[in-house]
């Protein structure tokens, strides 16, 4: 059971990725009616199109056990931290202000770095960090400064 769950999106980002995926979708359409390349731009639209729509999105969410982090559809955008890994975390107002060796950002509140005893650092951004920071303090994981 989750302890804390959060979707992170931004419709000005949404409609940016749209348009590539729109494009794709024409050219695909383009090569159907030509008779030529249809199956390479098929592949190629699809895979782009999955890409895109993975980064669409951020959802975190935090159990007993560990932190994930995904991507709409889950494909790239992916990272789990186990709980008893994080050494600590530092909560940072406003989203640009984190900078991680595995960094998740869409524009938000503020950003949460993330310190693992073993790996590299990850940070992301949230709209409700002291929610976020209450959950993981509960779960023993200290506030650094």
């Amino acid at each position: 059971m989750a302890l804390y769950e959060e979707t992170l999106t931004s419709r000005a980002f949404q409609l940016i990725m749209l348009l590539p995926i729109v494009a794709m979708f024409s050219g695909l359409y383009a090569t159907y009616r030509a008779g030529e390349g249809f199956l390479v731009m098929l592949a190629t639209t699809l895979a782009v199109s999955a890409l895109l729509l993975d980064v669409m999105a951020i959802r975190i969410e935090i159990d007993d056990r560990e932190l994930r982090i995904r991507g709409l559809l889950g494909l790239v955008v992916r990272k789990t931290v186990k709980i008893e890994n994080i050494a600590e975390f530092e909560v940072r107002e406003g989203w640009m202000s984190c900078s991680g060796a595995i960094h998740f950002t869409l524009p938000g509140k503020a950003c949460v770095v993330i310190r693992q005893r073993k790996g590299w650092t990850v940070s992301f951004t949230t709209n409700n960090p002291e929610e976020l920071a209450g959950v993981l303090t509960s779960l023993g994981v200290p506030r650094g400064a």
